[in-house]
């Protein structure tokens, strides 16, 4: 809608905080039989106030367009208002993901499959093929290295909105580090603001060395969030290495972060965000102090607490650490990073077994995460237990492995235990991740010798 050029006075009175009109009259101000002349290039005509399409009895809830395009949700835990996004009903992607979609919302105890049946009875299967981002960015909240592809596609398709291309680039920084350093650095000379404030999120998951190169020029963005955003990414960088008018730059956007903090000191996630860079400045203390803050303002923010246990653990307070993630867990026991931080925590306090009993949970939380199951692995094989080490590695898993560690350790797990048939399928996906390298080659080959049996 907005890149059609529609604005928010399009429907709305901006002087008496009401719409212009009642019902789908609102709606089919543009939505017409014939084409309004400020709209024609989007062209945005038809007939849709009609049973004919609705499928619903004219004058019933069903009936009108603002309950199937733009449903009403909850915001910020208390706001209930209508989605402003405009998209089709789509409870095909509730049956893959979840999704929240508006035939089941008026529709209560129906199910997604219900649904889509339904519209396929009304339109054909065609709307099952519309093109969606969902897929990719349900891959990438699974951290399936897949998405990484899919939403560079997304960045690079120019036809999306700017939010959309902006957590896109933000997304594939998270997931993919090093790897899409290039890319950061491209999205930070996009045009749109928000395509640049994504790159200047991703920056903050790349290296520190690489993120002058990919962000240093967004501290004097013409937007203060992106040159806020970019001060937060380039502050973990102890050397920064700027020069002249960049290191100015770069203090000026840290008086706006300053400033954006003083005047939004009563939101948990500004607290905790200012912590974060307080901690990657070498200011503990003031650290410690803005994430309590965050604590107090929002005691189920679990971000804080993971970032508050983090600087315990760098500043050598090992035993605050533990406990401030033992807190967390209490308030928000089925978050999974939560209970692998506390997992990591425990085994720098030696506290072995549970350690272990935490990780295992993390991988049951998150049965997606490589890095939860290899680590839960490692530590069940450091003290002896193999058997249950290696069965956290089930030879399915090897089909579509992407992550070389994962692959690594169930190898030498395998190995150790003698169990070369269900060793050999680690190893070969293994080597397709890498072909080039020889010695993984080399054992592959062994191991089909060995034969597939085990014997």
């Amino acid at each position: 809608m907005a890149r059609a050029g529609v604005t928010c006075f399009d429907c709305h009175r901006p002087h008496e905080g009401r719409v212009k009109a009642v019902g789908n009259a609102l709606c089919t101000q543009c939505h017409t039989s014939d084409v309004p002349e400020r709209f024609s290039s989007a062209d945005p005509s038809g007939t849709f106030d009609t049973p004919a399409h609705t499928h619903h009895p004219e004058g019933s809830a069903g009936a009108l367009c603002a309950n199937c395009h733009m449903p009403e949700r909850t915001y910020m835990k208390i706001d209930r208002r209508r989605d402003h996004s405009f998209v089709i009903p789509r409870p095909d992607l509730s049956e893959m993901y979840g999704a929240p979609n508006a035939c089941t919302s008026c529709h209560n105890g129906r199910t997604y499959k219900w649904a889509s049946q339904i519209l396929d009875k009304w339109f054909g299967a065609g709307w099952r093929k519309r093109p969606t981002i969902a897929h990719a960015f349900a891959a990438a909240a699974k951290n399936n290295d897949a998405a990484i592809e899919a939403l560079r596609t997304l960045v690079g398709d120019g036809k999306q909105a700017g939010i959309v291309e902006g957590s896109a680039i933000a997304e594939m920084g998270r997931l993919a580090g090093t790897d899409v350093a290039a890319d950061v650095k491209a999205a930070a000379e996009s045009p749109d603001s928000l395509v640049r404030l994504g790159a200047a999120e991703a920056a903050a998951n790349l290296p520190p060395q690489y993120r002058l190169y990919a962000i240093g020029g967004l501290v004097s963005d013409d937007v203060r969030a992106v040159r806020v955003a970019a001060a937060r990414a380039l502050g973990a960088t102890q050397s920064l290495d700027f020069l002249g008018d960049r290191r100015r730059d770069f203090d000026r956007a840290v008086a706006d972060l300053k400033t954006y903090v003083q005047a939004n000191a009563d939101v948990a996630e500004t607290q905790s965000g200012y912590g974060t860079f307080l901690l990657e400045q070498g200011r503990p203390e003031e650290a410690e102090k803005a994430l309590c803050q965050a604590i107090q303002l929002d005691p189920a923010l679990a971000g804080a607490r993971i970032n508050l246990a983090e600087l315990y653990r760098a500043t050598g307070e090992g035993g605050k650490s533990e406990q401030t993630y033992a807190e967390a867990v209490a308030a928000d026991p089925d978050r999974a990073d939560l209970r692998y931080g506390h997992g990591l925590s425990l085994v720098r306090q030696k506290a072995i077994e549970e350690a272990i009993g935490e990780l295992k949970t993390a991988v049951r939380l998150n049965p997606g995460n490589a890095r939860y199951r290899t680590t839960a692995a490692i530590a069940l094989d450091s003290v002896g237990r193999m058997e249950d080490a290696f069965a956290l590695f089930d030879p399915a898993l090897a089909d579509g492995a992407t992550d070389p560690d994962l692959l690594g350790t169930a190898i030498q797990i395998g190995l150790k235990l003698r169990r070369y048939g269900e060793t050999l399928r680690f190893a070969e996906a293994l080597a397709r991740l890498q072909p080039d390298n020889p010695q993984i080659a080399e054992l592959v080959r062994q191991l089909q010798a060995m034969g597939r049996d085990g014997k």
